[in-house]
């Protein structure tokens, strides 16, 4: 826990965020928005301080990956969505936090191009292949 991080403060940040807790364990926990512009707007976030997706570490990082298909389908089915949009932002609050949006035909959420700008172009396939090839470069030199 971190004394000046909001999200480290649940009482705090639900409070200010008006927002419920629905679900923990001994590494995460859950709240859902009461002022969301479609119902099961919802957070997931680490009970430990962790600053940044990149931070991601220990416990946490091992059951990421479970606890978020866990949840979201939860969400989904609950929801009666067709999906569960997940996103990941972090330079408004710097705790990590996992955005969790079911949606469904007709809701206010815009997904995929909706979260670019109007007039976003593709960058050059030539910088777009230089960067995936330094990427598979650094992800080869990682262990499975």
């Amino acid at each position: 826990m971190k004394n000046d991080c909001l999200l480290c403060n649940w009482a705090e940040s639900d409070k200010y965020f008006n927002r419920v807790q629905v679900w923990q364990n001994d590494l995460w926990r859950v709240t859902t928005s009461l002022a969301a512009p479609m119902p099961g707007f919802s957070y997931l976030e680490p009970k430990r301080h962790i600053a940044y997706i990149t931070d991601l570490d220990g416990n946490e990082s091992v059951s990421l990956g479970p606890t978020l298909a866990f949840v979201t389908r939860a969400l989904r089915d609950i929801t009666n969505a067709k999906l569960v949009y997940v996103t990941v932002f972090g330079e408004r609050v710097p705790h990590l936090h996992f955005n969790l949006a079911p949606h469904r035909d007709g809701d206010s959420l815009r997904g995929g191009s909706g979260m670019l700008l109007d007039n976003a172009n593709p960058l050059p396939v030539t910088e777009l292949e230089i960067v995936a090839e330094h990427i598979r470069q650094a992800l080869g030199q990682i262990q499975k």
